[in-house]
């Protein structure tokens, strides 16, 4: 499992990818070789001549008939192609996520902005807030847990008790915030429940609950702070899903739909602030974490871990959601960034599929 989401040798591979794809080094080898052969024959020989004697024909010998090799031409030719449609493809990717707007969203002041955040007293959400406060944000944390000692009493930070699973309660909370902090200009939809359960033992109580608080609760934050954003074409509204958005994982149907859900709902929430509401500089971003060492997984990260997950740290993820924030861009991310391939799983042929998710279920439905 390890190797399939997250694992040393799968972020060196990813890491070496994009260092063979980049242009930078490339392109000016290939135009070198191509129109400027002598140079490079003299700088390899100025080079050799600092070798001693024997390892010094060997190694100008070997270079130049590499670099004089019609092959060697036609994968840099290849590699440069390829770095180059992958650099058009970000590109257009990130314009894609932001209104087919090149530019960051203007009349951003971090002091001046408010921030809330589900979920904020533990876990990601709590390294959120940490962060948010950090660039001088200020704060609602909207929890049924009260905030830890360390954050009581910091002045940009303020709690309120608040259930999202409850529209009433949601309602009551935004009515609080905006009476004693303003209208938030950020949004993150962090808050999450999960417990691994087959599908014929889980209960209706907590298959309530867990839809109320990893789906439900977008609509009900949403519909609270959304419209002043609107009004003033000025936001950002965060959803921390799950790398479950695109794999279900067994024994955690319920998590699964939540998440694949919560894309659905991103994707429908950016459609409609631009084409609905005619707001393009309301910014939605997106949130694919792998599994993270959090109290949300601790009765089920020892079963993980011995299938052979490299769990993440709330402090990674965090740090992911904070990069987005501060880069004035909406978009997807997968986190870690050399998982980013699962997301087009669905795309897969159906036998591929199947391996993917037997090598999941045998390491998740193990006692």
């Amino acid at each position: 499992m390890a190797a399939i989401f997250y694992s040393p040798a799968i972020d060196t591979l990813s890491n070496l990818g994009r260092s063979i794809l980049t242009p930078v080094w490339s392109a000016p080898l290939l135009l070198a070789i191509t129109y400027y052969p002598d140079v490079v024959r003299n700088a390899i020989n100025t080079v050799a001549q600092k070798l001693p004697e024997q390892l010094a024909t060997c190694t100008t010998l070997t270079l130049h008939s590499i670099l004089e090799s019609p092959t060697t031409t036609k994968s840099l030719r290849v590699i440069v192609t390829l770095g180059v449609v992958r650099i058009v493809n970000q590109f257009l990717n990130t314009m894609a996520s932001n209104s087919w707007r090149i530019f960051q969203a203007r009349g951003w002041n971090w002091p001046d902005e408010i921030a809330v955040v589900t979920g904020g007293s533990s876990g990601i959400g709590n390294c959120i807030v940490e962060r948010l406060a950090a660039l001088g944000v200020r704060v609602a944390v909207l929890d049924v847990q009260p905030l830890p000692k360390a954050m009581v009493g910091d002045a940009l930070i303020r709690y309120y008790q608040c259930d999202v699973t409850s529209s009433e309660s949601v309602a009551a909370a935004a009515t609080a915030v905006r009476r004693e902090m303003g209208h938030p200009t950020i949004l993150i939809n962090n808050a999450g429940v999960a417990q691994p359960m087959p599908i014929l033992k889980t209960d209706e109580a907590f298959l309530r609950r867990i839809m109320g608080v990893n789906l439900m609760a977008l609509w009900f934050t949403t519909q609270q702070f959304l419209p002043h954003m609107i009004q003033r074409d000025k936001g950002h509204v965060v959803t921390v899903a799950s790398i479950a958005s695109f794999v279900a994982l067994a024994t955690a149907a319920d998590y699964s739909a939540t998440k694949a859900g919560a894309l659905a709902f991103h994707e429908s929430l950016a459609s409609e602030i631009k084409h609905q509401y005619k707001a393009p500089n309301v910014l939605t971003s997106i949130i694919h974490p792998n599994f993270v060492r959090t109290p949300l997984l601790s009765d089920f990260s020892g079963r993980l871990e011995r299938a052979g997950v490299r769990m993440l740290t709330s402090d990674v993820v965090a740090d992911a959601v904070i990069a987005q924030i501060k880069g004035k861009r909406g978009g997807q991310l997968v986190v870690p960034r050399s998982a980013t391939g699962i997301s087009g799983i669905r795309g897969w042929p159906t036998w591929l599929q199947e391996i993917l998710r037997d090598t999941i279920a045998r390491g998740a439905v193990k006692p």
